[in-house]
Formats: structure tokens, sequence, C-alpha cells
């Protein structure tokens, strides 16, 4: 059975093959970009600070492409409360949240993250999101692209379709817990405690 992934890259490569095959001219694959807004909700009942933290060249091996996030850290959000972040075009990052009873590291080590590849340059996957709780659990977590999968993790025992679980760097088998979104600058709401 075809992945989601796999579906995607198929899908993509025949919609070329047609596309060029009835075209003279060659095809030019551009990249839409624009700055992306987050909205950041914390639905917890405390507080928490949250970060918005790059990856690229380092957990992700995009770099040469990736931009950096550079704003000021979003910082305490209430119980109740939300903020909305701008997050740059092709930006590659982790967004988390620590709470006065979790400590996370500098890149969100040992904290529930969400992970995204932004304006990858593939029309179909353009944006990919997903949780982790691989390097640790914190707290649930819900991430949606406007028009695109909701993803959900609210216990430390979410399954592969929902974040990659504690310890397990094996991707799930096939990365099921990534979801994609299509070009553009799509707005995307994280959701802490859902």
């Amino acid at each position: 059975m075809m992945n989601v992934k796999q579906f995607i890259i198929s899908h993509f490569l025949c919609t070329l093959f047609f596309v060029s095959s009835n075209l003279s001219a060659p095809i030019s694959l551009r990249r839409a970009t624009g700055d992306h807004m987050f909205t950041l909700v914390n639905n917890c009942p405390y507080s928490i600070t949250a970060y918005v933290e790059d990856t690229k060249c380092g957990y992700s091996p995009r770099c040469a492409d990736a931009s950096s996030y550079s704003a000021a850290q979003p910082g305490a959000i209430p119980a109740g409360g939300s903020m909305v972040v701008t997050i740059p075009a092709a930006w590659v990052g982790r967004i988390y949240a620590e709470t006065s009873t979790s400590t996370c590291g500098a890149k969100g080590e040992d904290c529930t993250i969400g992970e995204f590849n932004l304006d990858t340059g593939d029309f179909y996957a353009a944006q990919a999101y997903d949780i982790s709780n691989i390097q640790g659990f914190t707290q649930a977590m819900a991430i949606q692209f406007q028009g695109c999968d909701l993803v959900t993790c609210s216990s430390q025992s979410c399954a592969c379709s929902d974040a990659y679980p504690p310890g397990d760097e094996t991707g799930c088998g096939d990365d099921s817990p990534v979801r994609a979104c299509g070009a553009g600058a799509i707005p995307a709401t994280i959701t802490f405690c859902p």
C-alpha cells in the first residue's frame, strides 16, 4: 500500500510528465512563497512560554535555501490566551512550549515539539509538518494549516499516525506522522492542550 509521501511524489511526477509531454516549451517550476501567519493557542489550564527555533543545517538536512526566524520569541501565553507569530517563507524549525514544570533544551529537546519544513519547492507538499515526542513529551499539541490535515497528539502514547513516539528515531518506519499542505502563504494554528 502506498503511503502519503509516495502518493504525493507519484501524483506530482505523473502531472509533470503529462504537462511536459503536451507542451513544446520547457516547464518552469516556481516556489510559491510568502510569510506564514502562525496562531499559537494556549488551551492549557496554566501559562506556557512559547519558542520558535531554527533547525536548518542541524536537525534538518535542508540548509542553503532555508530562512531563519529573527523576530522576538513569542514568550508567555496565559491560560486561554493566543498570539500570532509571523514565520518567514522557506523556514525550517520547531515550535514548542515550556511550562513551570518543564524546561526544554535550546532547540526544544526534552519537550513536545511541532516540526516544520515550509515552502519546500514541491507544489503538492510545500508545507510539511508533524508533532514529535522523540526527545520528550510535555503536553498535548495540535497543528493545522488552513484547509489541510489536522494532526493531534494528546498523550505520550500517541500512535505513529499522530506523532513520533518517545525515543523512536526510526521515523515510525514510513514517516506517517508527517502531514503535507500545498504551496502558498498558508496560515497555521498550533494549539497547546487541544
